[in-house]
């Protein structure tokens, strides 16, 4: 693990370095402990045989300037694929775009696709708890095995819903967090077509007056289908990043080595999700 701390590069936006350091190693080294208890075990947990959580309900109102408001779009490994649930121990509060609800937040998380557990649950958590903010509320889109092309097509009612239901519930994001890449690193997607859709994409916030920053994170990595095409997506997710559109760079998901993740090489257990929230951490103001 120590090995992996060192590897890890943080890229900082106005973030003192020994607060982005903090969180990111903070949060592997908690990751090392949850990696460790997890071999001891007997095996992995079959999610499908675990109740859902019951739901809770919370006023999404009011909201303050100590409230972030967090967009999580993208594949899967920003929605609930995670091998171990978390249930949000602070003000932390999952907001539902098919009721246009708010819930306590409890993985699986209501928005996105999977039975798992997602990064987001624990970055609420992590923000909360460093005094960043008093209440998060994340907003889950994500869906697993989406390319870019399939998120501004045939997926795009995803986000136009979302969208649509925040503006209904009076809620304005305060940050967008995109990680996404590893379908197209299976895929012929050049880079100059990754940054031509990410831009399509993001252009469906501005239209809807949202301008938070879009934090796009550089994440190919998924073992077990090969991928050939990594080099162009990692390329385009590089030169995606635009000040017009203030799309800035998030972290670099693909450090998370298989360590962090399940035996496909691609999805994350539970020291790779604690890790995932920790480098996303890193990055929000």
């Amino acid at each position: 693990m120590i090995e992996q701390i060192a590897r890890f590069r943080v890229v900082r936006e106005n973030i003192p370095l020994r607060r982005g350091l903090a969180f990111l190693i903070g949060g592997l080294l908690i990751g090392g402990i949850a990696a460790k208890l997890l071999m001891r075990g007997t095996g992995q947990i079959d999610l499908a045989d675990v109740p859902l959580p019951s739901r809770i309900e919370r006023s999404c109102t009011p909201v303050t300037g100590k409230t972030a408001i967090i967009v999580v779009h993208g594949q899967s490994n920003a929605a609930n694929y995670g091998t171990t649930r978390h249930t949000a121990r602070e003000a932390v509060d999952n907001f539902d775009p098919a009721t246009g609800k708010c819930f306590v937040a409890a993985d699986p998380l209501l928005g996105a696709d999977g039975i798992g557990g997602s990064f987001a649950t624990r970055l609420g958590d992590i923000l909360i708890q460093a005094g960043r903010y008093d209440r998060v509320i994340i907003v889950p889109l994500a869906v697993g095995g989406a390319s870019i092309s399939v998120l501004n097509n045939e997926g795009a009612e995803l986000l136009t819903n979302g969208i649509a239901k925040l503006k209904t519930a009076g809620l304005t994001p305060t940050h967008i967090l995109f990680q996404q890449g590893e379908k197209d690193a299976i895929l012929t997607t050049s880079a100059e077509q990754y940054v031509s859709l990410l831009h399509q994409l993001v252009k469906r916030f501005r239209a809807a007056g949202f301008d938070a920053p879009f934090y796009l994170s550089r994440s190919a990595k998924c073992d077990y289908v090969e991928p050939k095409n990594m080099a162009a997506v990692r390329a385009g997710q590089r030169a995606a990043v635009d000040e017009a559109l203030n799309i800035r760079p998030g972290p670099d998901t693909d450090t998370i080595g298989n360590d962090g993740r399940n035996p496909d090489g691609c999805h994350m257990n539970e020291a790779g999700t604690l890790a995932n929230a920790a480098l996303w951490a890193a990055f929000i103001k």
